[in-house]
């Protein structure tokens, strides 16, 4: 077989560390970093054409079996086992307790891998690659955020999508067994509608409420259209929250980094890279799961309960 040409061959952990670089600084992301440059499995010799981007949302299957691949604009060369942990990527599992893609286990997914011909990895290496791909698509969201953030792109899309950035922080700890699911109640379940005089009613909940509701009752003539009514309604649900609770978790945020003896995130995630507070890891990690989980709150209470597989 002719190789493929010119596709790109960059160590993985060096590529994405170096993407990353183009944001802030993240504790969570930080604690990831040390963990892959940590256990990094040795070489493994396989190298291959990946696809990058390996997961039900591109596979064509029938009662047969795969009948197609789509999206191939993220191939390189590379151990074969990154697509395999691309596919236990917790996001592409769709709420599903089944780690494998959303629909078996990593055991059946490695035999069925080296029943098609396959030099499977060790269960040790998938779960580098599986948090690897964990880390790769906490930064692609980041980098999806920026489009709004830069003023490039004013979609609603991009905009929801930085504050979904702590889903896949939580899924990173999830991953590297340093937090648990977990039940949060959502703050608007109980948040109590007040007056602020003199202002007549409705209030300013009661409006954000009803614009949730024109958007998602609106006769959108696309489904693009309508997808995006969806987003602007969990906007709205997010703003609504950190009005409740803004305040409140700025200042336990606060807290946490004056016991940790810093000013702010960025402190916190470059002393977790320099290795200063590694005598206080259990504090630290304590602090960046608390964070996280005040993000989510906020963002979507409910991804905190999700199954971990």
């Amino acid at each position: 077989m002719a190789p493929v040409p010119d596709l790109p061959d960059l160590d993985p952990l060096d590529a994405l560390t170096e993407h990353y670089a183009n944001f802030e600084p993240r504790p969570a992301v930080e604690l990831a970093l040390r963990w892959l440059n940590d256990n990094r499995p040795p070489a493994s010799g396989r190298r291959a054409v990946v696809h990058g981007d390996f997961r039900n949302g591109n596979l064509m299957i029938d009662e047969a079996g795969v009948r197609g691949v789509l999206d191939w604009e993220l191939t390189h060369l590379g151990d074969p086992a990154e697509d395999l942990g691309w596919l236990c990527t917790k996001a592409w599992r769709f709420n599903s307790p089944h780690p494998a893609g959303g629909f078996g286990s990593r055991d059946d997914l490695l035999e069925g891998y080296a029943s098609a011909g396959g030099i499977p990895p060790t269960l040790e290496e998938l779960h580098w690659w599986e948090v690897y791909g964990t880390l790769r698509w906490t930064i692609l969201c980041r980098h999806q955020a920026e489009r709004y953030l830069n003023g490039s792109d004013p979609s609603i899309e991009y905009a929801v999508l930085g504050r979904k950035v702590c889903e896949q922080e939580h899924d990173l700890l999830l991953a590297l067994g340093l937090t648990e699911p977990t039940t949060v109640q959502d703050p608007l379940e109980t948040a109590q509608p007040s007056d602020v005089p003199p202002h007549d009613r409705p209030n300013a909940q009661a409006l954000i409420d009803a614009v949730g509701a024109f958007l998602l009752q609106a006769d959108q003539p696309d489904d693009r259209l309508r997808f995006h009514a969806r987003v602007a309604v969990a906007a709205l649900a997010i703003a609504r929250r950190e009005l409740l609770l803004g305040e409140t978790h700025k200042a336990a945020h606060e807290k946490r980094l004056r016991n940790l003896n810093c000013e702010s995130d960025r402190d916190l995630a470059e002393a977790i890279r320099e290795g200063t507070l590694d005598t206080r890891m259990d504090e630290v990690t304590q602090a960046v799961r608390d964070s996280i989980v005040d993000k989510l709150t906020v963002a979507n209470p409910r991804h905190l309960s999700l199954p971990a597989a």
